[in-house]
């Protein structure tokens, strides 16, 4: 499975709809419902995060587990993110900085390190 399909299956299970590809001006093809399905992430990942701070043991685990795989989106949608200037609109460092959401605060720390891995 190619990564923009991996993407297409993480959006459209997250929307509950096949989101479609469509293409930019510039002729970018990009995958419908990304920015939708970070924000819903994003918040799973919050509460997460919260349960995984006061959980022991095998919840623990468990918690961790599902942020993994909230990661794993995190990490497929980051270089369409990056195609369509989100990390150009707010920086990697706004996402980390001032707030207390641990979701937005991961994206971040994504983007940053994808942004100095292509440097």
């Amino acid at each position: 499975m190619s990564s923009s399909d991996t993407l297409a299956s993480l959006n459209s299970a997250a929307l509950g709809a096949d989101m479609p590809v469509v293409t930019l001006p510039t002729g970018q093809k990009v995958q419908t419902g990304t920015v939708a399905t970070l924000l819903i992430n994003i918040k799973k990942y919050d509460a997460l995060a919260a349960q995984a701070e006061t959980a022991n043991g095998q919840e623990k685990v468990e918690f961790d587990t599902q942020i993994k795989d909230i990661e794993h989106f995190f990490l497929a949608a980051m270089p369409l993110l990056h195609k369509v200037g989100m990390f150009d609109l707010f920086i990697p460092d706004e996402w980390i900085a001032g707030t207390r959401s641990a979701g937005r605060r991961r994206v971040g720390e994504l983007a940053k390190a994808m942004v100095e891995e292509n440097k």
